[in-house]
């Protein structure tokens, strides 16, 4: 019982210390590759996003690294729907190495449907595409039985019709299991790097901080299990929230999801549903939207090696 106290404990300080510091500071200043704030994994999706102190598989080189301590041989891929014909595609790799764990992952956003004009006018000459990638290497090991650590080192490259830039980036992550496997707390750091200009332009990263707990219950009744997840995030630049999600497992087969994030002027809540046979993990992801601009649609694909 004292550490379900504990979990709730920290769940409730992110949720009012994220609310508190919408309310001081808004969403002032601006970053560039904003896909790096979108997050990958339809599993993480329905979670609202509650997924540093949770991430067990290949999506873990995006949202922790220390999370592939965790991780199997696997090859996993997600493609994401977002809005006004903005798509997202993440492919990773994890595999044991060097008395840890290795990743490789491929991070891509497009944006079509630019349109261009040399002049003020109300037809556009034509339309253009912006493009997004990050390449990343990912290391993962255990420091002792209850500390996992992990890093990742990006390639960035951004480029807007014929303008182009490139940079790098790094991400660093911890897993603390304080008491016992059920409870679990997680510190990231990510997007600390530099990018070149984009015409002239400087291109601030979002350089991003996490802060997560989850805890695992128990469902003996029914053979199945819940977990519970929370994050505080905050963008430096930008805004601070908070993340938090349910997963109910039976027979670690088939999952079901909901989350809530804050902090998020369009959007809150979303949910998922995930189904694992022998070797493969089929998950959905949805995240609906206000003021009519439509729902976000995220699907993943995972295959253990």
């Amino acid at each position: 019982m004292q550490r379900v106290k504990t979990v709730f404990f920290f769940m409730i300080v992110i949720l009012f210390s994220t609310n508190f510091s919408v309310a001081q500071t808004g969403n002032a200043g601006a970053t560039g590759l904003a896909f790096l704030k979108l997050g990958v994994g339809a599993r993480a999706g329905g979670m609202g996003g509650a997924f540093s102190a949770i991430s067990d598989d290949a999506t873990a080189t995006f949202w922790n690294p220390a999370g592939l301590t965790y991780s199997r041989a696997q090859v996993a891929f997600t493609h994401t729907e977002w809005l006004q014909d903005i798509t997202n595609e993440f492919l990773a790799i994890t595999f044991p190495a060097f008395r840890g764990t290795l990743g490789l992952s491929f991070y891509t956003n497009s944006v079509g449907g630019i349109e261009r004009r040399l002049n003020p006018s109300e037809e556009p000459i034509g339309t253009v595409e912006a493009n997004d990638v990050a390449l990343g290497l990912s290391y993962a090991t255990s420091i002792s039985s209850s500390l996992k650590a992990g890093l990742t080192v990006k390639y960035l490259y951004e480029k807007i019709f014929i303008e182009s830039a490139a940079g790098y980036a790094f991400d660093f992550g911890l897993i603390l299991q304080p008491f016992s496997n059920p409870l679990q707390l997680a510190v990231v750091a990510q997007n600390f790097g530099s990018m070149d200009k984009l015409r002239a332009e400087s291109i601030n990263l979002p350089k991003t901080v996490r802060l997560g707990v989850s805890y695992l219950f128990a469902l003996d009744g029914i053979g199945g299990k819940v977990l519970l997840a929370a994050d505080g995030v905050k963008v430096i630049e930008t805004d601070f929230r908070g993340s938090f999600g349910a997963e109910l497992q039976f027979k670690s087969q088939l999952a079901v999801r909901v989350g809530y994030q804050t902090g998020l002027s369009r959007q809150a809540f979303g949910g998922g549903l995930g189904l694992k046979m022998n070797r493969y993990h089929l998950d959905y992801g949805f995240i609906p939207f206000d003021s009519n601009f439509g729902d976000t649609h995220r699907f993943s694909f995972a295959l253990d090696l």
